[in-house]
């Protein structure tokens, strides 16, 4: 069985490699990838189990035009998106989008225990821990 892969998309690089660090922690294989013009076409591609996708502060943060793209193609609409941000009032106001669009939404900040609860919610449990390798002494 393959593992569960999730990319996480952020602007934030020093995030990014905690995320994946954490989540590879919890089991998951994670790959990262800084919002860019290509990020959509290389979620398109790696079809991941899930997307972990920041929104930013506002509708004009990179975050919110790819999570578009990702809703109305018909090659990514099935990925499940977990919305994360720490603009309240502005994640509270896409509520009819994101619920039309099968987001969930994890308000930040938030707990690593929560983020992992999430992400078990939307695509289950690892199927198998992933233990870091790394150099010999």
């Amino acid at each position: 069985m393959v593992p569960q892969t999730i990319a996480v998309v952020n602007n934030d690089l020093a995030l990014l490699d905690l995320l994946q660090e954490l989540l590879l922690e919890a089991g998951y294989a994670t790959t990262t990838y800084l919002t860019t013009d290509l990020t959509y076409q290389q979620l398109r591609d790696s079809q991941p189990s899930l997307i972990i996708l920041d929104v930013g502060l506002q509708a004009s943060a990179p975050g919110w035009p790819l999570l578009k793209l990702l809703h109305f193609d018909p090659n990514t609409v099935q990925i499940p998106v977990l919305v994360t941000t720490v603009d309240h009032a502005f994640i509270q106001g896409k509520q009819a989008f994101l619920q039309a669009a099968g987001c969930d939404v994890l308000e930040l900040p938030a707990s690593f225990t929560d983020l992992v609860a999430k992400v078990a919610t939307l695509i289950g449990a690892p199927l198998a821990r992933i233990i870091p390798t790394s150099d010999p002494p």
